[in-house]
């Protein structure tokens, strides 16, 4: 699956543009402050429905504009659209009609983002890596969707109980039980999907002999004591969970560690080797994927950053295996398109885009 055209208007700093991409690698090079990243920015909203740096739509509207629009059509056939107004209103289309949601946008284009945030994989809270792990099940398993929602619906209702004070026996164990039924079911996706996760992981980061990032390992905790059954763990839990108002065990609890030799992996890498585990987290998810659902987009904002040329060119490498398309933002393009052009085609004939104070203008390739 791939762009092959984005128009947006009154994105950021973007008044507005109308591009044509390709399959393979598109470079979006300018000075910082430029509006390279609100590309990036507007294609994550088109997959998701929201900005990757901000969850208020607001401030992603351009200053005095009513609105945004981001448009694009893909090579699968789809077109997506998005809406969003400064009064908070709103519209998120599919060829043309409605959709019911913005997971239906992420069904259309499967998206992996590597920029400044994503070291939260390694350094950030549980939920991220929580994140990471569902975004993966939801597009190699149809039916995880589902499962999540109904634990979600089950766990507000016992949380609710929970802080109501005099509890209902009764209804709180009818919930307990809902409770069990999506959450096993939750689980039992991550932990199969989570095998072959580590597996590719491990295969990739295998590929950097000598480096730390070459012993680091993977592991899963789903949530709650491993010697218990789900259902266990809540009748223990119950007190606890009383007295704090919230359900403290459950898949929403579940994480992923990455450690080497038993510490924590983000305290033993550089920021370089980490930015490099963290490009190959996201190749392991775009391969299980790509088998699945068909071969992501990658956006990656500013590659050379972090990154000496040899960790650049594996990584390309690496990106041209599973995705169908990556946009990639850089300062200057030699050094930006530099890890494509020794790829086999589609990768090695880049398309170039010159961005300067929100202005696009399309350059010849750098293979030329």
């Amino acid at each position: 699956m791939a762009v092959t055209r984005l128009a947006l208007r009154h994105f950021r700093n973007i008044t507005a543009a109308d591009l044509s991409l390709c399959a393979g690698a598109n470079l979006f090079c300018g000075p910082n402050g430029s509006g390279k990243t609100s590309l990036l920015e507007s294609v994550h909203m088109l997959a998701t429905g929201r900005s990757f740096r901000s969850r208020q739509h607001k401030s992603v509207i351009q200053e005095g504009a009513d609105g945004l629009t981001v448009f694009a059509q893909l090579d699968s056939g789809y077109s997506l659209g998005i809406e969003r107004l400064v009064d908070g209103g709103g519209r998120i289309r599919i060829n043309q009609a409605p959709a019911e949601s913005s997971s239906q946008l992420a069904s259309c284009l499967p998206l992996q983002v590597i920029n400044s945030e994503s070291f939260s994989a390694l350094d950030g809270g549980p939920g991220v890596r929580r994140r990471l792990l569902d975004w993966t099940v939801f597009h190699v398993e149809h039916s995880f969707a589902q499962a999540w929602k109904n634990y979600q619906i089950a766990l507000r209702q016992r949380n609710a109980l929970l802080r109501r004070g005099k509890i209902d026996a009764g209804l709180l164990s009818v919930w307990e039980q809902r409770l069990v039924e999506s959450g096993v079911r939750v689980d039992s996706l991550r932990r199969e999907l989570f095998k072959g996760l580590r597996s590719a992981l491990l295969s990739l980061t295998a590929e950097l002999p000598g480096s730390p990032v070459a012993r680091v390992e993977l592991s899963y905790r789903k949530g709650w004591r491993k010697e218990l059954g789900l259902l266990e763990a809540l009748q223990e839990s119950r007190d606890g969970d009383i007295a704090q108002g919230h359900t403290r065990v459950g898949p929403h609890r579940a994480d992923l560690r990455f450690t080497i030799g038993g510490e924590a992996a983000q305290n033993i890498l550089s920021r370089g080797q980490q930015k490099m585990l963290v490009c190959a987290l996201r190749t392991a998810m775009a391969e299980l994927v790509c088998n699945h659902r068909g071969r992501p987009v990658f956006l990656v904002d500013d590659l050379p950053a972090e990154l000496d040329e040899s960790n650049q060119q594996l990584f390309a490498h690496w990106v041209s295996r599973c995705a169908s398309q990556v946009l990639v933002t850089g300062i200057e393009v030699e050094a930006t398109s530099r890890p494509w052009l020794q790829l086999s085609s589609p990768w090695n004939n880049p398309r170039v885009f010159h961005v300067e104070h929100g202005c696009i203008s399309a350059e010849s390739s750098a293979a030329q």
